[in-house]
């Protein structure tokens, strides 16, 4: 997939310029699909069909140093949005850098013959995108066309699918990955739990077999003031340990790295 244009949402209108061919992966699209009408005509592009409206324009466009979906209002004689256009619902997918077709994709799995580096896996945290944190039904734009919704029985049953990540060394890693962890002790406990349900799903999975590549997965759902530094500190241990001779397969990796994050955001008052 080519990206040609990279946005800027703001409370303003910007112009978006549609695609002109179907060039997204399918877990990407899930329900959104393309209309040709035409090279130029201004149908010609992605829609979603909602209870209310058929063939809503929508885009994916990567804005503000991440990806979304966003709706498309015709307004001026042009196609715009803004930032409350942003649409997270259940029948949209979205992108992590995990994706062997992603732009800036990285692989995770390295071969043993080449030495980790801290500057390697730094700069692989760093370029991966977060889900936008939008409601599943945000706000609608002043003015715009329908409002892309979503019959309350049918997104219940879309929103319980199954994400499929794409990993390139196993497959794909299946059912829904663990929200971003900020820091907040308060949800620890429960980030842990989603991350444990998600890492059984995948247990035979290479990205959970191997406690390395497993600490850089738990890492990278981790963003946020209250946890950058922390982070930071976990790189730098990882490239410790493994320039003492530790193994990418050693368990004990992944027991020490769990026994600091626990000491680092269990909340010892609940």
């Amino acid at each position: 997939m080519a990206t040609t244009q990279t946005y800027t949402l703001s409370n303003e209108f910007t112009q978006i310029f549609r695609r002109q061919q179907d060039d997204l992966p399918e877990h990407i699209k899930v329900n959104v699909y393309f209309n040709d009408q035409g090279p130029g005509h201004p149908d010609t592009g992605y829609c979603l069909d909602t209870p209310r409206k058929q063939h809503a324009p929508i885009k994916f466009i990567e804005a503000n140093n991440t990806y979304y979906w966003v709706r498309l209002l015709w307004r001026e004689n042009q196609w715009q949005t803004n930032q409350r256009g942003i649409y997270n619902g259940p029948e949209v997918g979205w992108w992590i850098i995990s994706d062997p077709q992603h732009p800036n994709h990285i692989f995770y799995e390295q071969e043993a013959s080449v030495p980790l580096t801290i500057a390697a896996v730094t700069t692989a945290l760093q370029q991966l995108p977060t889900r936008p944190n939008t409601p599943d039904y945000p706000t609608a734009m002043e003015g715009q066309q329908e409002e892309i919704n979503v019959a309350t029985g049918q997104a219940q049953a879309d929103a319980q699918r199954i994400n499929i990540i794409s990993n390139p060394s196993n497959g794909a890693l299946k059912g829904n990955p663990p929200f971003m962890f900020d820091g907040d002790r308060n949800k620890t406990r429960k980030f842990l739990l989603n991350w444990d349900l998600w890492a059984a799903v995948n247990q035979a999975n290479d990205t959970m077999k191997k406690p390395f590549s497993r600490i850089i997965t738990i890492l990278s759902y981790m963003d946020g003031t209250c946890v950058d530094a922390w982070k930071e500190e976990q790189l730098q241990k990882l490239k410790e340990e493994m320039d003492d001779g530790t193994l990418e397969t050693d368990e004990t990796l992944w027991d020490n790295f769990l026994d600091r994050f626990k000491n680092a955001f269990v909340n010892q008052n609940r």
